[in-house]
């Protein structure tokens, strides 16, 4: 079985601060994970160190067959899709939604280059693909906040990343648009050469059918990890929220987890 990522007993230290504590993960081929936190659990300190962003203070990282200290940085980069709304803040208004998407191929918030058609039909391409071939021509500036995140995502799959990073890509959406970009994920999957998914959120309702596997972590440490029925347990959950809750389906694997009322 390839592993995809690996941790090995993991830390960060930041002034003096202990971010992450010994973490031990591993990711495997055809495995997609959602990572579910609090506020302040540590989920952007891991995305730090997934994309070599921080560095570890100890233990060993390997993503993608890059152990870190042992290998071009600037190389695994090029294999990583990110939606985070750092990058959406960066963006021009004045582009049209592919053009935006097409920015994806240089990893980069602009075109600093001349482009063709084929290059822009490729970027259009990806947006039907998407289910979002309405927005084709509108500037960016114009669109709503869900069509927003859409185009980041088909930004971040135009250089066909081994790893896609969605860190709270939901963050802002009113209720239908977090529903249409969650519907988004499972396109993502089946197309040709998907990369992995790592989906990370403070809301376990919007881990769906996409995802296999869960990584709770509470306090820079990793509390359970495994298979999403595994994890997805009463008891489980008790522990992690420190309180009773209670477990509602919502369909399609799906849960709301809310406390638990006397």
């Amino acid at each position: 079985m390839t592993n995809l990522i690996q941790f090995k007993d993991v830390n960060l230290i930041r002034q003096g601060k202990v971010l992450l504590e010994n973490l031990n993960w591993e990711v495997h081929q055809d495995e997609h994970w959602a990572i579910l936190g609090l506020n302040g659990a540590g989920k952007s300190s891991l995305l730090r160190i997934l994309t070599g962003e921080f560095w570890p203070s100890s233990g060993t990282v390997t993503v993608l067959g890059h152990r870190f200290g042992k290998t071009d940085m600037s190389q695994l980069r090029q294999k990583i899709g990110i939606v985070s709304s750092f990058i959406a803040e960066r963006l021009p208004n004045d582009m049209s939604a592919e053009q935006i998407v097409l920015t994806g191929n240089y990893k980069s918030s602009i075109l600093y280059k001349a482009f063709d058609q084929a290059e822009l039909d490729e970027a259009k391409a990806m947006l039907r693909q998407l289910k979002a071939g309405h927005i084709i021509g509108r500037h960016y500036a114009s669109l709503s906040q869900g069509e927003k995140q859409i185009v980041l995502v088909a930004r971040s799959l135009m250089a066909s990343p081994e790893l896609l990073i969605l860190d709270e890509a939901t963050s802002g959406l009113d209720l239908l648009a977090r529903e249409t970009l969650l519907s988004q994920l499972n396109q993502i999957i089946t197309l040709p050469h998907a990369p992995l998914l790592l989906y990370v959120t403070h809301h376990a309702e919007e881990i769906t059918s996409s995802f296999s596997h869960v990584l709770l972590l509470k306090e820079g440490k990793i509390v359970a990890q495994g298979p999403k029925k595994a994890i997805f347990q009463i008891e489980q959950l008790h522990d992690f929220y420190d309180q009773p809750v209670s477990l509602h389906p919502l369909g399609q694997e799906r849960l709301f987890i809310q406390p638990k009322l006397d």
